[in-house]
């Protein structure tokens, strides 16, 4: 059986595919055939730590030699305090909005829908950061800005501690919400940052979730290369397979 590596939240973890179903289009709630993929992890490795466990979202890579990796890459930074993970979000946000006023303050919770946001530190001194953002511009039009970025916490211009050297890994895109809802004509998606995973090698991996709220059957677990932007790997998120 052909070999893999699950990424999830947990680390990176090698099996084995031991199973291909074939789907009839809608059957699973998507227009085309879908593939179902079932894996094997082998009992009694060092790897059963970072095993997913069930009934969570993974990615799969099926073109590289199957690894084993930590849910953080190697020199990770130390955690950030709730309110200074708080701090960097809204940081980051403002970077990405200028114009605009926020309208809330942030929760750290990758499953809220607006208002939030996620830090995960990724090496020292240096973070992940998503972020889902309401601001209002222009006086009445209100925009939902959400990205992914990379950056630190070193001293900005002027001496001041916050968001430093950044670079985006997902631009930020904007949104014009109607009743809090997205319009029907956006088609613009929102993301969610999920783990980062020590790649091959030196790099590294950053499982983000791609919600999209006016299409719902495109939405995806991703796993991106941070260096280019690049989706190396995807799972289609609202799938209901009997």
């Amino acid at each position: 059986m052909r070999g893999a590596t699950v990424l999830s939240a947990r680390g990176a973890a090698p099996a084995r595919l031991t199973l291909a179903r074939f789907h009839a289009a809608e059957t699973c709630g998507a227009a085309n055939l879908v593939t179902e993929l079932v894996f094997a992890f082998p009992p009694g490795s060092g790897a059963g730590r970072i095993t997913p466990p069930s009934h969570v979202t993974v990615v799969a890579l099926l073109d590289v030699p199957p690894f084993t990796s930590s849910a953080r890459p190697q020199g990770g930074g130390a955690l950030l305090s709730r309110a200074k993970a708080l701090e960097l979000v809204r940081q980051v946000a403002q970077r990405a909005e200028t114009r605009g006023t926020l309208l809330s303050s942030f929760t750290l919770d990758p499953d809220k829908a607006a208002d939030a946001g996620e830090v995960i530190p990724v090496s020292k001194g240096r973070y992940a950061v998503g972020f889902r953002a309401r601001f209002l511009v222009g006086g009445d039009d209100t925009l939902l800005v959400t990205g992914v970025a990379l950056t630190d916490t070193g001293a900005a211009a002027g001496g001041a501690r916050g968001a430093h050297n950044l670079r985006w890994v997902v631009r930020p895109v904007r949104s014009r919400l109607t009743n809090g809802m997205m319009s029907s004509g956006g088609g613009a998606s929102r993301y969610s940052l999920r783990g980062a995973v020590a790649g091959e090698g030196n790099g590294m991996l950053l499982l983000l979730d791609e919600i999209a709220d006016v299409a719902p059957r495109d939405s995806r677990a991703t796993a991106v290369d941070p260096e280019t932007g690049h989706v190396v790997a995807a799972q289609p998120l609202a799938l209901r397979c009997p």
